[in-house]
């Protein structure tokens, strides 16, 4: 028999493995048939579609988050899958749990190749074939699905192998070196830039335009510059980072929601949400149900986190107080440890209800917080007026009186929380740490928000808290199989 090499194309999800699969006695698409596929716009959404399908695997971001979520410290030393994580000294390039941290790896490379292939073929069909300014639209959504593929690898894995083409040809077209972290960064700007230039505030082109927009799952021009905002905040330009967030809250689209609740509650894709993961029930963890299967089965609430959110010392089953929290703490149908149900519908884990909840990528009280953590580090007397009324603007949507807890038999709604005052934060060192506190309880357990805060706001304390020897381990060692695969491919240094 022979052996040849060659990518699997499967309709609709127009799924492309970016590793060379071994396949026995079959012949190579042709280039031809390829091009039949890509030949309309309907052909070219149906790729599309594939591509935000691949992204969006269980296995993919839906699992990476875990990653993330687990490296904080916003979560206890969990005893099964991803122990490693907060031991990494002791993590190898083929851990015994966790799948090897191989799986999101392999999934998301399989994004860049569909969005890969997307863009060179969607780019070669006729302009002719598309209505008014869709093809330049749908290009522009496949940059930012690239750029955002690729940050999140970038974040969790660092020096990655940087692929902007497709490739169809032997296993020699597998051999790619890793290009640095910074360089990889620069590439998801770029795409994210051609993203927020090109693509609408909304999009138009459906008959069903206003419930498609209302829903956030598809790239626009503020997804684009709200994720260009993150990592500005993360490179330290500030002054981008408070340019484009200014540019986003202006643009009107995404007031803060009246009730905390409503951006995680059924049907959830509330008024400040830009980007989210839109989820529907499927056998199995698709979705969000991995997410919502581990948080409280395996990973537990940190103790700090009691503290951050000023609990009882002798916890019962309610705070009463901040919706945040009450929304969020809960009993485990199958586990002995407290659930961590932010993303858990109040129906629960029954009719697929951990499948269905949306994942919240990116929303509007990011962009505020990232104003006003830098107006604070600019100048504090002439900015500690607005950043206290926004701190407060926050705290007070702990106050919901209309609460009805699903999951314990306590009073009807919280009491709120104290406003703070100028005295609270009369020193600009208190009120940033008063802005880091508040963020970490607003968004708490929320994307791979906490690490990547961790990462520039205190990387000696993330590396505390993972038992990291050098900074190369905050991020994850290259599973093994993959340095097979590609032989141009080097281990992070921090796991050779």
């Amino acid at each position: 028999m022979k052996k040849i090499y060659k990518y699997l194309l499967i309709l609709p999800a127009v799924l492309f493995f970016v590793q060379c699969q071994e396949v026995l006695e079959q012949d190579v698409y042709s280039s031809i048939e390829m091009n039949a596929l890509y030949d309309s716009e309907s052909a070219a959404e149906i790729g599309l579609t594939g591509c935000y399908n691949r992204f969006f695997n269980e296995s993919a971001y839906s699992q990476l988050i875990c990653y993330f979520q687990v490296s904080t410290d916003d979560i206890k030393q969990p005893s099964g899958w991803c122990f490693q994580l907060k031991d990494r000294t002791q993590l190898t390039a083929n851990p015994s749990s966790g799948g090897g941290y191989n799986g999101s790896w392999a999934k998301m490379y399989e994004a860049v190749a569909n969005v890969n292939l997307f863009l060179e073929k969607t780019a070669e069909i006729p302009d002719d074939k598309f209505s008014g300014n869709r093809k330049k639209e749908m290009l522009a959504e496949g940059h930012f699905l690239r750029g955002v593929t690729y940050y999140y690898l970038t974040m969790m894995w660092g020096d990655v192998p940087l692929v902007l083409e497709l490739k169809t040809g032997g296993p020699e077209d597998n051999e790619i070196a890793k290009s640095t972290h910074q360089q990889v960064l620069e590439q998801v700007k770029a795409d994210l830039t051609i993203a927020a230039n090109d693509l609408p505030a909304v999009l138009e082109n459906y008959a069903d335009a206003s419930e498609t927009n209302l829903r956030k799952g598809r790239a626009s021009k503020w997804a684009a510059k709200a994720y260009l905002a993150r990592i500005a905040m993360y490179q330290g330009d500030l002054t981008t980072a408070l340019a484009l967030s200014e540019e986003v809250i202006a643009s009107g689209l995404y007031p803060l929601a009246v009730k905390w609740r409503s951006i995680f509650d059924e049907p959830m894709n509330s008024s400040e949400s830009i980007f989210e993961q839109q989820n529907d029930y499927s056998p199995g963890f698709f979705g969000s149900g991995l997410f919502g299967w581990f948080m409280g089965f395996d990973f537990e609430i940190a103790d700090q986190v009691y503290d951050l959110f000023d609990t009882a010392d002798e916890l019962m089953v309610s705070q009463g107080k901040d919706i945040r929290w009450e929304f969020m703490y809960g009993d485990h149908p199958w586990s002995n440890n407290i659930a961590i149900r932010k993303h858990v519908p109040p129906r629960g884990y029954a009719n697929g209800g951990i499948e269905q909840l949306n994942f919240v990528l990116i929303r509007a009280t990011e962009l505020y917080f990232n104003k006003y953590e830098i107006l604070i580090e600019q100048d504090y007397e002439s900015n500690k007026q607005a950043a206290l009324d926004f701190l407060n603007t926050i705290r007070a949507r702990a106050y919901d009186p209309d609460y009805e807890n699903p999951f314990w038999d306590v009073p009807k709604g919280t009491t709120g929380i104290d406003a703070l005052t100028l005295a609270d934060v009369d020193t600009k060192e208190k009120m940033v740490q008063a802005i880091r506190d508040e963020k970490r309880r607003e968004m708490i357990y929320e994307d791979g928000m906490r690490w990547f805060d961790l990462l520039r706001w205190d990387k000696e304390y993330a590396k505390q808290i993972t038992n990291s020897a050098t900074d190369n381990h905050l991020f994850l060692p290259i599973h093994e199989d993959e340095l097979l695969r590609n032989d141009a491919l080097e281990q992070n240094p921090a796991y050779q």
